[in-house]
């Protein structure tokens, strides 16, 4: 029997996690045994696995759709798709039949269940297959429809089912108060509700004393908002059947309860900031964004360097930081979008004039695959470690000062003549990248101080050739960064 070329497709979802025999390890176990059983040679770099993904929707599986993107490399890296059930390639018989199809069709590639051994040219197998990928999508429609009921009735209850709020950590399925985050709760209903700050400011001085959000992240007055509309800290539970949208309030199938938790802001409170937030502007949407108009070809290239976030439209004619905006970023400063035009059209002049180009994102696929380059790199992630070693072995008393100090001027050594190699390697491979942005450079600058052409269109252009440009409200520089391959 000649040896095919496998490659492995598994799947858990989150409800499956905790069953037996559903785990990722115990699903790739069992396809290798079968493999080696059945003449299947499997490389490694071909085991694709979606942890925590729904099988309904193909396109949300990330390692699904690698899988079909390697398949169709000519010539073919795999002959066969092995799958430890067919429920685990697809709970969609829409997807199933199309993506079967293509790698049948366009591959010749056949997908095959361990558990479940049909032989795809049987015309009563063909019959079965899909009978169980029928099967497979009605246990996801009533798992789904259970689910939604079982969250209905632990609503109703005054069960908690989501994340706790800021302001609440989880005990037992309960709401309990934190009590350092119940403090910043109260301090955001009181500037609102009786000093009448505005979110934005209050974001601002959260920023200033160093207070994150339970991700650790700055809060933006977008987080303010959704905190002086929540429900939870008066002691109510809010569910929304059929969305996940936790932003929406005002929806009229949301259904209120009574939660088993303690309130943490006064009903007198809570009142007085609602009728404050009914007499003020209604909020913006939260994924509404403020950006650029269309317009301007700067329209998210710009990044301020505090925070990473988009400078944005300000005042029509100026950009300004999307996370000072947003109270999250203390970088006030509003910079003139034509000033910024120019100036980068002055600096993409010289860059490309000069031909001395360093900020050049060097995307993940351009990695070199040379069997030296990676023993180098590999050698030298080996020496960094041995140098962590020889610290530990002195810290701990093992090694003495002066044996520390020769080990040491060793490894550093034997570091620089690794990275001299390393370096001699990739020198001619950045005279390469660099030559093909110039190249590149030089057609996209023609086009953006060409009036004839949209801004729409030299957005595109600027896209592709800029990775981002970087500002930098301390010393007002602009840092250009390329991209290393992007087509346009």
């Amino acid at each position: 029997m000649l040896m095919k070329n496998g490659a492995i497709y598994v799947r858990v979802s989150t409800e499956e996690q905790a069953r037996e025999g559903y785990s990722i390890d115990a699903q790739i176990k069992a396809i290798k045994d079968y493999a080696l059983k059945n003449n299947i040679y499997i490389d490694s770099q071909y085991i694709y696995k979606d942890e925590g993904i729904s099988g309904r929707k193909a396109e949300k599986r990330p390692a699904f759709m690698d899988m079909i993107a390697h398949a169709k490399i000519k010539p073919k890296p795999f002959d066969i798709i092995l799958v430890h059930k067919f429920d685990r390639f697809s709970r969609n018989r829409e997807d199933s039949i199309v993506y079967k199809s293509l790698l049948k069709k366009e591959c010749d590639i056949s997908v095959l269940s361990i558990s479940e051994p049909l032989d795809p040219d049987d015309k009563m197998s063909i019959i079965m297959e899909a009978f169980l990928e029928a099967m497979a999508e009605y246990y996801s429609i009533n798992l789904s429809e259970e689910v939604r009921k079982g969250m209905m009735e632990k609503h109703q209850l005054g069960e908690l089912q989501t994340c706790p709020s800021y302001g609440y950590d989880a005990k037992n399925n309960m709401l309990v108060i934190n009590e350092n985050e119940s403090k910043i709760v109260k301090y955001i209903f009181e500037e609102y509700g009786i000093n009448h700050t505005p979110m934005i400011e209050i974001a601002r001085k959260l920023y200033k004393m160093g207070v994150k959000t339970k991700k650790g992240n700055n809060f933006e007055n977008r987080t303010i908002c959704y905190i002086l509309n929540n429900p939870v800290y008066i002691g109510k539970l809010k569910y929304t059947p059929g969305t996940r949208k936790a932003h929406t309030f005002d929806d009229e199938n949301t259904i209120l309860v009574d939660g088993k938790h303690s309130p943490i802001i006064s009903m007198e409170l809570w009142n007085k900031v609602q009728r404050e937030l009914a007499n003020t502007i209604k909020f913006r949407h939260p994924n509404q964004r403020n950006s650029i108009n269309v317009s301007s070809w700067l329209k998210g290239v710009i990044r301020c360097k505090e925070c990473g976030s988009t400078m944005v439209l300000n005042n029509k004619t100026k950009l300004r930081c999307n996370g000072y905006n947003k109270g999250r970023c203390s970088n006030n400063i509003a910079i003139d979008i034509k000033e910024v035009k120019d100036l980068i059209i002055s600096q993409l002049k010289m860059d490309f004039s000069t031909g001395e180009i360093d900020n050049i994102i060097i995307n993940d696929k351009g990695k070199k695959e040379s069997s030296e380059y990676e023993i180098l790199q590999n050698t030298l992630n080996g020496i960094k470690d041995k140098e962590k070693r020889i610290k530990d072995a002195y810290l701990n008393g093992i090694d003495s000062i002066d044996e520390y100090k020769l080990n040491k001027k060793m490894l550093e050594k034997e570091k620089k003549e690794i990275e001299d190699k390393i370096h001699s390697i990739d020198k001619p491979e950045n005279k390469k990248i660099i030559t093909k942005v110039i190249e590149n450079g030089k057609k996209i600058y023609d086009l953006l101080i060409d009036d004839s052409i949209s801004e729409e269109k030299k957005n595109l252009y600027a896209h592709a050739l800029f990775n981002k440009i970087v500002y930098d409200n301390i010393t007002d520089e602009l840092q250009l960064y390329y991209n290393d391959d992007k087509p346009f």
